[in-house]
């Protein structure tokens, strides 16, 4: 297919009712990025995003999962995100209240929350996301406090 409607295709899946300024922003940033794409870089891309594959969940078993979900509209169905949580039922799930398809722009602090908390499982190990050499302990304590503190603000009442 032609570019434009490769583009067409993309486009039809962004949202086109009223958004808060900052999906607002993440969509605006996305349609720029997608302007950028050739033919065949657009084609890749959805051709890889389209493919009916998965990890095989027995081959993770022992690795920590988390999945991320947003409650508003995405592109994603509600079939597929129920099937998800099927194929991994023992996984983390951190949970936004909006977001859309682009939480990791509009939503961008509360997206890397979640991700330090699922890597925090992992400091000090061989599997850390930073040398423990570059850490002090005196910062190491303030993450897990704030941590704590944002987890205990998010438990309902």
């Amino acid at each position: 297919m032609p570019a434009f409607m490769l583009k067409k295709i993309v486009l039809g899946n962004f949202s086109s009712g009223p958004v808060d300024p900052e999906m607002a922003d993440g969509i605006d940033f996305m349609v720029d990025r997608l302007e950028s794409l050739g033919q065949s870089e657009l084609a890749s891309r959805l051709t890889l995003n389209c493919q009916n594959s998965y990890v095989e969940p027995h081959k993770i078993r022992d690795v920590p999962v988390t999945i991320m979900d947003v409650f508003d509209q995405s592109a994603l169905s509600t079939e597929a995100k129920e099937e998800m949580y099927k194929l991994y039922p023992n996984a983390r799930r951190a949970h936004l209240k909006t977001g859309g398809n682009f939480p990791y722009l509009c939503r961008s602090a509360e997206v890397n929350l979640y991700i330090q908390i699922h890597l925090l499982q992992f400091h000090g190990t061989r599997y850390a996301a930073i040398d423990p050499s570059m850490i002090s302990a005196e910062e190491l304590e303030v993450q897990k406090a704030n941590l704590q503190s944002n987890n205990e603000q998010e438990q309902p009442s």
